[in-house]
């Protein structure tokens, strides 16, 4: 398990440096660097799962966690919405920087497909 994490980390890290490389930005890194990170903790988490004799859950427990990950998504869409309609009202323009949508969007999988069927498993 240490060896998966260890080889995320370094394959994190090296596509982060090799981003800041071309783009010569360094939130350019950042965000591929955060694409990575999910991408490799699922991979280790499907890994993990894949050796583990996990519980069988049930369809109930599917659907919770199903419906859990759709609120998830569309909270953070409406929140999105609100704020981009509101920007745009108030101010006549949108200050959002593609960078920060980007974030958000990513820190939005990861809650929706990691942290929330985690929480709705252990309920």
């Amino acid at each position: 398990m240490n060896n998966k994490i260890l080889l995320v980390i370094s394959i994190t890290i090296a596509c982060s440096f090799i981003a800041y490389m071309i783009t010569n930005q360094l939130h350019w890194a950042a965000v591929i660097g955060l694409i990575f990170i999910v991408g490799g903790l699922k991979w280790t988490r499907v890994k993990k799962n894949e050796k583990d004799d996990e519980i069988e859950y049930d369809d109930r427990v599917s659907y919770n966690i199903q419906r859990a990950s759709l609120q998830t998504f569309s909270i953070s869409i409406i929140l999105l919405f609100i704020y981009l309609l509101f920007s745009e009202i108030a101010f006549d323009h949108s200050d959002i920087v593609i960078d920060y949508l980007l974030i958000y969007l990513v820190v939005t999988l990861a809650l929706a497909y990691y942290i929330v069927p985690t929480i709705v498993k252990r309920r």
